[in-house]
């Protein structure tokens, strides 16, 4: 008997022991063999992990690892490991996470998804010919992002979410009638609910109705998170790949919205928007400074130590303390605030649990993307944000499969062209 994960269950494996849901409440029978339709239930009911008689999860890893041709197995860990330090192989959670990241770019690169170029960061630097970074002036993150933001011209869309969001009068109808005035957003909107991301079993075609369906505080969050992305559409390509960066920011915030259903048992799209902008300071420090930016990343990977510590070391603050700023400037909700403030340091936050969940999802994204990890290694992980989130080990595979599904899917919603995994 062992423990298997939700997604591989299958019709005609046998219940070793009662299931029953996350908060206690009795599902099915020991000894039921299952079919689709027990397989379907336990998924709706938020189920990670059940008993199984003469099965187990790493029984049914081995099996999966061995479908997968040598040589293409050996070249996706050949990809890997210079990313992985030993420090990362002392934690279990992240052993894991290396190890499903591994078994999903084998699959990419048998099926032919897989492009060698996600091995670039996307950020155009040569650390040879780059000196050692000092801060010329005392900046400051606060002048910064004044600075930088009195050149960017938000939507006036971008305004009036805003007080729907402040307000607490705001109905369905209103909510509904200020997205639809903007026929790009709300386009973008629709197909994104109707994505498999959402899996809603009907089609939803008005705005009204996703209202309705998701809540007016979770779609205001949606639209506000879509129209940031125009905002910094004039970020010069010749600093960054804009379209690894975006990329990399929707996989985190598909990666934080799945961690907090599977933990909470509902979502919020607040932890989807959170995802979405977490690295927005890195945009403005970009347009700002970029050569300190250079800089920064240069001394991470010289020193091996991460970017948000180089960054604060080079230029005197990170990323996540300027996007936790610029956040603040343009008077988003303070929880989404925090968890961008503290995406890097999760336990420095009131909510721990909640900063948690985007660092989490930063981690796994870039575990399965490694062309976004700047520093050129995996970071650690802390246990005590581990443990803030109540998971177990079993369902990060769960969580990894079902992102991937959705992730190019909303890259192209939101980009409006795919971009290959």
């Amino acid at each position: 008997m062992g423990l298997v994960n939700i997604d591989d269950l299958r019709p005609g494996m046998v219940l070793s022991h009662d299931l029953t849901t996350p908060d206690g409440r009795f599902l099915i029978p020991m000894g039921t063999e299952l079919n689709q339709g027990h397989i379907k239930t336990c998924k709706a009911w938020g189920v990670t992990q059940a008993g199984v008689q003469g099965q187990d999860q790493s029984t049914l890893n081995a099996a999966k690892m061995a479908s997968i041709a040598p040589e293409v197995l050996k070249q996706s860990k050949k990809l890997i490991k210079p990313y992985v330090r030993r420090e990362v192989l002392d934690n279990k959670v992240m052993v894991e996470i290396v190890r499903i990241a591994v078994e999903q770019l084998a699959l990419n690169i048998q099926s032919g998804q897989y492009e060698s170029s996600n091995q670039d960061t996307g950020v155009f630097v040569d650390c040879n010919n780059i000196a050692p970074g000092t801060n010329p002036v005392e900046l400051s993150a606060l002048r910064m992002v004044r600075e930088q933001t009195e050149l960017i011209s938000l939507p006036d869309i971008f305004y009036r979410i805003l007080e729907v969001l402040e307000s607490p009068f705001s109905s369905a109808k209103h909510v509904a009638d200020v997205v639809s005035k903007d026929s790009s957003l709300s386009a973008k909107l629709l197909r994104l609910v109707n994505s498999a991301f959402y899996g809603f079993p009907s089609k939803i075609d008005s705005i009204s109705r996703a209202v309705a369906i998701l809540g007016t505080k979770e779609l205001t969050s949606l639209a506000m998170g879509i129209a940031l992305i125009k905002v910094f559409e004039g970020i010069p390509q010749s600093v960054i790949n804009m379209e690894k960066f975006w990329r990399h920011s929707i996989s985190c915030g598909v990666y934080s919205s799945l961690i907090y259903t599977r933990m909470m048992g509902q979502s919020e799209e607040r932890f989807f928007v959170a995802g979405l902008i977490h690295d927005i300071g890195r945009l403005i420090m970009l347009k700002s400074e970029p050569e300190l930016c250079m800089s920064a990343i240069c001394h991470a990977r010289n020193k091996k130590i991460p970017l948000h510590r180089a960054e604060q070391e080079v230029i005197g603050f990170d990323h996540a303390l300027m996007g936790g700023t610029l956040c603040r400037e343009w008077k988003m909700p303070v929880g989404l605030e925090k968890m961008v403030r503290y995406h890097h340091e999760p336990v420095k936050a009131r909510n721990i649990s909640e900063a948690s969940t985007v660092y989490l999802a930063n981690i796994i994204s870039m575990v399965m993307n490694p062309g976004m990890v700047y520093e050129g290694f995996f970071p650690a992980l802390c246990e005590k944000s581990w443990e803030s989130l109540r998971l177990d080990r079993s369902d990060l595979g769960p969580i990894v499969k079902q992102a991937e599904k959705s992730v190019s899917e909303i890259v192209e919603i939101f980009l409006g062209r795919q971009v290959r995994t």
